[in-house]
């Protein structure tokens, strides 16, 4: 009996050491396989995100900002209605040069076609001058305008693309400043500024179109060059106004635009 006893406690240990050596192999046997699994889910999601940021700059939502030179006129004519008035010396006026400036957001509809929206300071101007040895008189009159041009835009090619887009530029009227020169009789010059609101119409809209190119630094970065012009298809004047004036602009735009 003792040596059967003897027996049991030698072989008790040696069965559980076997049982747990076993359970270890299988635990350590089972851990590279899910090492190599996770390893290919992120190779996955690596090459998911790789692609994702690929995707073509035409497919991906703009921010754009400038600003646009504009060399801009109007045509005037006298108002047939009861309050009209002969142009007078305002058919010697000419044309100036703005700065107009503004930002927005294009949105792709697909390869080729963008929808463009945004908010700007819209001016226009004219001017005129009469001096002669002993005098002078000058004025320019600016019109201001809070404006939201919309366009439809056609794009052609890659990283530099050609650019076109025609649309309406709704505005709204804010104010007519006249800046007034005019030389003394007594040989110095003086200056007059006047802001004027009433007698013009508050909503305006102007025909607008813009060709040109873009060109894309990076996958988030970019520039614009456009040639655009400008017609006001409305009255600047009321229906009881003196005069139609209908502005009218060509000029530049530049700027840059980030991709979101």
């Amino acid at each position: 009996m003792n040596i059967l006893t003897q027996i049991k406690y030698w072989i008790l240990p040696l069965v559980l050491i076997v049982h747990f050596g076993a359970m270890s192999q299988i635990v350590i046997g089972t851990e590279p396989v899910k090492t190599e699994e996770s390893t290919d889910k992120a190779k996955e999601k690596a090459n998911k995100s790789s692609i994702s940021s690929g995707l073509s700059n035409k497919e991906r939502t703009q921010i754009y900002m400038g600003a646009s030179p504009m060399f801009t006129f109007r045509t005037l004519s006298t108002n047939e209605g009861l309050f009209g008035q002969e142009l007078g010396e305002r058919a010697n006026e000419f044309g100036a040069w703005v700065w107009n400036y503004g930002l927005g957001i294009r949105s792709p509809l697909n390869k080729h076609f963008t929808m463009e929206i945004g908010t700007m300071l819209s001016r226009n101007r004219e001017a005129y001058r009469f001096e002669e040895s002993d005098s002078m008189y000058a004025y320019q009159n600016t019109y201001r305008h809070v404006a939201v041009p919309i366009q439809l835009a056609y794009t052609v090619g890659n990283e530099l693309s050609f650019y076109c887009a025609v649309g309406f530029m709704p505005k709204a009227f804010v104010s007519k400043r006249q800046d007034i020169n005019f030389k003394a009789p007594q040989g110095f010059e003086q200056q007059e500024t006047e802001i004027l609101r009433n007698g013009y119409n508050l909503f305006l809209v102007d025909a607008i179109m813009s060709v040109g190119l873009r060109f894309e630094t990076d996958q988030n970065f970019g520039l614009f060059l456009m040639a655009e012009g400008m017609y006001q298809l409305n009255n600047n004047y009321t229906r009881q106004g003196p005069f139609v004036r209908n502005a009218l602009g060509v000029g530049l735009s530049f700027g840059m635009h980030f991709y979101m």
